[in-house]
């Protein structure tokens, strides 16, 4: 029987070393998974060198940042899942788990499909002080009630998983990633094992560092526990049932190359034209399936459409919709080019990668810049060259011709989140650039109270967007292409009243349409107004 041994780290350097020996020790054959969240103690250094000493039994992920406990559990599953392990065995890192007690683990998991090690069954114990151990039973039997679960621990790490069980866990639909994961997830799986089972433990206290949990991680999973119970009692778990391709992936991450990935969202859009991929679309509600990769975050359309009929999509782009909202779109570039001036010289080179219909360009040019750009659109680069005068290569950086000279600014406005590769993109895009030259962007923003409010509803999760971003990911993306990241702020999109309730509309929301009719020939349709929710964000980077 294969057994994945898995622990989650984050400045664990003072157990790491005596934790693999003696889980190793424990089970020989076994082999050990440890993911580490950036580390600022060593631990992943330390990592790194445990990995010689046990070749081919040691494996570890390195996370660039803290991406949460529950995220990590759920790359262990995926990664069990995928490396055909028979078994897979979790726990804490701090010894508070003896090592002990894994083959006592291993002997349980021949008769059910899940068991955990537990403080309160009988024959357990706990080292918790009076007032820790009476909110941990009191957490314990709330779950417990609450879910109706029929074991006694339902927040410890340490637990026993049967392939055949992790084949059928729907782990992407577990939505914690933090502390709330523990209880989530036990209450998925004693739903769906043939057979659950608790064994005592002696649960000792960390022998080294601090505890990581926090007092916002407890206050989500007092949130998570409320909405899970109201599921519970309302019965709506019909969309829980685990898929075929549940731990399969049809592309790896575009930043960090893994195919760990939890599904977020399932596609709901069948058809793909053009008049989808216009800037001002109006398809709100269809999406690609989107996924969250458990390694770095990158939030993404997995699978996309190939690279080919992408590129035809876009090249069949006709948007009358932006040209009658011109007025508005120079206003949108005016505020937002302003507030990054200081970064720029004066003057200089400047290339903008998808340009659209050139209105930026012609800004730009105004502004003293000799100006290009770059549209794959073959109306609008049409436009740009024949009715604004552009210099507007109709294509992409792949087929655009190198300059005698490199550029000194490239700019790229809401297009990052269209590419089929962004890290493809910006090596071209970093090729193309001088060194000590500005790289400013805007894109999506995941990471924003508004994304985060309406989820699945929110507008910018659209068939186009293949990408969804966060400073963190986009500072990472950006230093592997030869950029250090000097400046991030919200971006303002300036839209007429007119276009507001045409988006309303689209949106499904009732009074849009009256409204519009009402005021269409009254100067209110024109009025401008300014957008600023943070879910679109704009950044300044200097090629190194």
């Amino acid at each position: 029987m294969t057994c994945l041994i898995f622990t989650a780290t984050l400045n664990e350097f003072d157990n790491m070393s005596t934790l693999v020996g003696d889980c190793l020790a424990q089970l020989p054959d076994a082999h050990m998974l440890v993911v580490d969240d950036n580390s600022a103690d060593g631990t992943g250094q330390l990592l790194d060198q445990l990995v010689t000493q046990y070749p081919g039994q040691l494996h570890v992920i390195h996370r660039p940042r803290k991406l949460g406990l529950g995220s990590a559990h759920k790359l262990a599953i995926k990664f069990a899942a995928q490396g055909n392990y028979d078994t897979l065995i979790t726990m804490d890192a701090d010894y508070s788990h003896h090592p002990k007690y894994l083959p006592t683990m291993i002997k349980a998991l021949e008769t059910s499909e899940f068991v955990t090690g537990s403080r309160y069954v009988d024959g357990g114990k706990c080292d918790y002080g009076l007032g820790r151990q009476m909110i941990s039973r009191c957490a314990n039997f709330l779950a417990r009630s609450l879910l109706g679960i029929k074991l006694h621990e339902t927040t410890t790490s340490y637990r026993g998983f049967r392939r055949s069980l992790l084949l059928r866990l729907p782990v992407d639909k577990i939505k914690a990633e933090g502390y709330a994961f523990f209880f989530e997830s036990i209450f998925h799986a004693c739903r769906i094992a043939e057979h659950s089972s608790e064994f005592p433990i002696y649960f000792e206290d960390r022998r080294a560092g601090t505890s990581k949990i926090s007092k916002k991680e407890i206050a989500l999973a007092a949130v998570r526990l409320f909405r899970l119970t109201v599921r519970r009692i309302l019965q709506k778990f019909e969309n829980f049932l685990p898929t075929a391709s549940a731990h399969k992936n049809a592309e790896p991450c575009d930043v960090c190359g893994t195919t760990f990935h939890v599904e977020l969202y399932a596609a709901n859009s069948p058809l793909h034209d053009s008049a989808m991929y216009n800037c001002t679309s109006a398809h709100h509600d269809l999406h690609g399936r989107i996924v969250k990769c458990l390694v770095c975050g990158l939030v993404a359309t997995n699978p996309k459409m190939s690279p080919e009929n992408l590129a035809t999509l876009y090249s069949d782009v006709v948007d009358q919709t932006y040209i009658a909202n011109i007025p508005a779109r120079i206003k949108t570039f005016e505020y937002n080019f302003k507030k990054i001036t200081r970064f720029l010289p004066k003057t200089g080179k400047l290339l903008d990668v998808g340009s659209y219909y050139g209105i930026f360009l012609q800004y730009a040019q105004k502004s003293g810049f000799d100006v290009a750009g770059i549209e794959p659109s073959i109306a609008a680069s049409s436009y740009a060259r024949d009715t604004l005068g552009l210099k507007v290569h109709s294509g992409t950086l792949a087929d655009f011709p190198n300059p005698a000279k490199r550029f000194d600014i490239i700019t790229s406005w809401d297009v990052m989140e269209h590419f089929f590769s962004p890290m493809a993109e910006l090596s071209k895009i970093s090729a193309q650039i001088e060194t000590g030259g500005t790289f400013a962007f805007s894109t999506l923003n995941w990471d924003n109270w508004y994304a985060r409010l309406m989820g699945e509803k929110w507008p910018w999760m659209m068939d186009m967007h293949l990408y969804y971003f966060d400073d963190k990911i986009i500072e990472e993306m950006l230093r592997r292409n030869g950029f250090k990241l000097t400046w991030a702020d919200t971006y303002c999109h300036i839209i007429t009243l007119d276009y507001f309730l045409m988006k309303l509309d689209s949106l499904g929301v009732p009074f849009a349409v009256p409204l519009r009719k009402l005021l269409a020939r009254t100067p209110l349709s024109d009025l401008n107004i300014p957008f600023k929710f943070g879910d679109i964000r704009y950044y300044v980077a200097v090629k190194i």
